[in-house]
């Protein structure tokens, strides 16, 4: 196959720019200059003859200039000539290349002592050796991190020292995302030959479309599954009947692989010590919910994760955790009567356990200093709201905490006015006749285990119309919600005192009232979980390496799994669960079969190197033959000016 093409094409459009000299010398054609004679008809001879001369000199010149800019532009947009006729050399021409290395944390799988990343990196090295010095390199990795620092065009060979700094990354680019950055940097080469390689354990993921250049990958696993096993989900289970020291936490165990496994080995480390273990079999492909219980030593915050043994990959081993506990919690009951509905009474019980204290407070003595004093706070329904209460309640929300709001049929005009700002709705009429409960929010916190709960009990009577969509509804009937949820305050649109409402019998309520009351705690006992690439709001926060750095109220992105601390402006801090994305434990092999553009190499990958021979660059041939006519275009001028003048015959 032959044919010519265009490494700059875009600066063809200069090519019109050879016409300028033509249209110069049409426009602007010298006038004969007049001389004065006796004898004119020997001049205008003369003239005539010199006339034609300096038509054909002019011509020429015209032509030369012409071809000049037209070769210089030609030049400019680098043609190559491909043809069958033309030979191509043993040593392969100047060549660009980018290679790019799948980092994400599934390159660190284990086979036969070492990891498809040392494998990645030794097939970078092999590559890396290959090249001559007027080649051009570029590694990118998965880690945009990396890649501002590193992601250069290297001439010969990339340093051996940055190939030992590369490492997996828990958010990994997409291959697009790192496709787009390799064409840009191989354009900027400017080198007429350029290839494009990924290196990858073969793991399904988004392959583009179809790129503009050929992309021609290397599996450096070469292997259809993986055996791996993985832990994730880690959390306290919430004590609904007595609180102790004696905690269970449960988690997921999942064998990714097609064997099962027996006994293996999974152990809860608890802050620095190990606190318990224990050994489970797993049957292939399947996950098993398992718990393990711990005793607690002291009260606040606890941290520490559940490790499965797994050498194959070891990433997903840990599920993080990070919860805190008060044997003996405070809960601070605003009410204007000291008698409390029996169901509040026994809730408010079971949450604070023997050693906890329930604390009945007027509205009129309630302070700024009883926040620091109680876990908790429930405001239960009341006709008058002072001051001093609004002054409360708008410390507990500028402090990020919550309170649970029990709405009696006793609420002045002026008390449903500010709960319906505070949850952006609107107060109705009082409702007496039962409605069933027919809504469950699955999502939320306070009902998400409720998922799914045959309501053996399920009628709420004695409760206020509501209308709006400020707030998140948590349980609702045909007549309207009946919980609603904004920020980190609850509210119970019900009277907890009636007789005909049957959902308060019911052992669902038990679990949705323990958990109201965990979320408007000032910290919810579950502990709060987050995913690499969540944003987090704090005053400081300290890494799971130790490291602290200065937020001043601006988001901060999670970049690696383990616990947090976050402090706020008012000196409190809590602790953050982070554990990686589990989508890559799960090896899937990928089909490049239906890919337009992309080529899956073989084992023999490196007799494929530098196999783009894209034809023979003729710019300089062209600028030569430039340079060659402007030396000629001189010669010409310099020869006329030197040529005396013609002298006229006298016959």
């Amino acid at each position: 196959m032959g044919g010519l093409s265009f490494l700059n094409s875009g600066l063809l459009i200069f090519a019109a720019a050879t016409v300028l000299p033509l249209l110069i010398w049409l426009l602007a054609k010298k006038k004969p200059k007049r001389i004065v004679f006796p004898t004119l008809r020997f001049i205008k001879a003369s003239q005539e003859q010199e006339k034609k001369r300096t038509r054909l000199k002019n011509i020429i010149l015209l032509i030369i200039r012409m071809l000049i800019i037209l070769l210089v532009t030609l030049a400019a947009t680098r043609p190559l000539l491909q043809t069958k006729h033309l030979k191509p050399a043993k040593k392969h021409p100047p060549t660009a290349i980018a290679v790019m290395l799948d980092t994400s944390f599934s390159l660190d799988y284990t086979d036969e002592s070492k990891s498809d990343l040392d494998r990645a990196k030794d097939a970078l090295r092999k590559i890396n050796s290959l090249f001559t010095p007027q080649d051009r390199v570029i590694p990118i990795t998965s880690d945009a991190d990396w890649n501002r620092l590193h992601a250069q065009i290297y001439a010969g060979q990339v340093p051996d020292d940055l190939i030992k700094q590369i490492g997996v990354t828990y958010s990994p680019l997409r291959l697009q995302e790192m496709l787009n950055l390799a064409q840009d940097k191989l354009r900027e080469t400017q080198l007429a030959n350029r290839e494009l390689y990924l290196l990858t354990d073969g793991q399904k993921q988004a392959y583009p479309a179809a790129p503009e250049q050929t992309l021609y990958v290397i599996n450096v696993a070469n292997r259809r599954e993986q055996t791996n096993l993985s832990c994730a989900g880690a959390r306290v289970l919430p004590q609904l009947v007595e609180k102790s020291r004696r905690q269970s936490i449960e988690f997921q165990l999942t064998n990714h692989g097609s064997t099962d496994r027996q006994d293996v080995l999974v152990k809860v480390v608890l802050g620095q010590a190990k606190v318990a273990e224990k050994f489970v079999d797993l049957p292939a492909r399947q996950t098993v919910n398992q718990s393990i219980t711990v005793d607690l030593q002291q009260d606040g915050w606890q941290s520490g994760y559940v490790e499965v043994l797994d050498d194959r990959l070891v990433h997903d081993n840990r599920s993080y955790f990070a919860f805190p506990f008060q044997l003996a919690p405070r809960i601070a009951v605003v009410s204007d009567t000291q008698k409390l509905p029996p169901s509040l009474r026994s809730l408010l019980e079971v949450f604070t356990g023997a050693g906890g204290r329930i604390d009945i407070l007027d509205p009129q003595q309630i302070s700024l200093a009883t926040l620091d004093q109680y876990q908790s706070f429930v405001f239960n329904s009341s006709a008058y709201l002072s001051p001093r209460l609004r002054e409360i309640i708008a410390a507990l929300k500028t402090a990020r905490r919550g309170a649970l709001f029990c709405a009696g049929p006793n609420l002045s005009a002026e008390y449903k006015s500010f709960l319906g700002s505070l949850f952006g709705v609107g107060f109705g009429s009082f409702q007496s006749q039962a409605q069933t409960v027919s809504y469950i929010n699955p999502h939320h916190f306070a009902t998400q285990l409720m998922q799914g709960t045959n309501l053996r009990f399920n009628q709420i009577a004695d409760f206020w119309k509501i209308t709006g969509q400020g707030a998140t509804t948590l349980l609702s009937g045909a007549a309207g919600p009946f919980a609603l949820a904004r920020d980190n305050f609850v509210l119970w649109n019900f009277d907890l005192a009636s007789q005909r409402s049957t959902f308060l019998l019911d052992a669902a309520f038990a679990v949705f009232a323990y958990r109201s009351l965990e979320f408007t705690s000032s910290v919810i006992a579950a502990g709060t979980r987050y995913n690499l690439g969540d944003a987090v709001t704090a005053s400081k926060i300290t890494l799971p390496d130790g490291n602290s750095l200065d937020l001043a109220n601006q988001p901060y992105k999670l970049t690696q799994p383990g616990i947090y601390a976050l402090q706020k402006a008012d000196g409190t801090s809590t602790l953050a669960a982070v554990d990686t994305p589990r989508q890559e434990s799960e090896f899937s092999l990928m089909d490049f079969k239906g890919l337009k553009n992309t080529k899956l190499l073989g084992k023999n990958w490196q007799s494929a190197l530098f196999h783009t021979r894209l034809g023979h660059d003729l710019w300089k041939i062209l600028l030569a033959a430039a340079l060659a006519l402007f030396l000629l275009e001189i010669i010409l001028v310099k020869a006329e000016e030197l040529r005396s003048p013609p002298t006229a015959k006298n016959p």
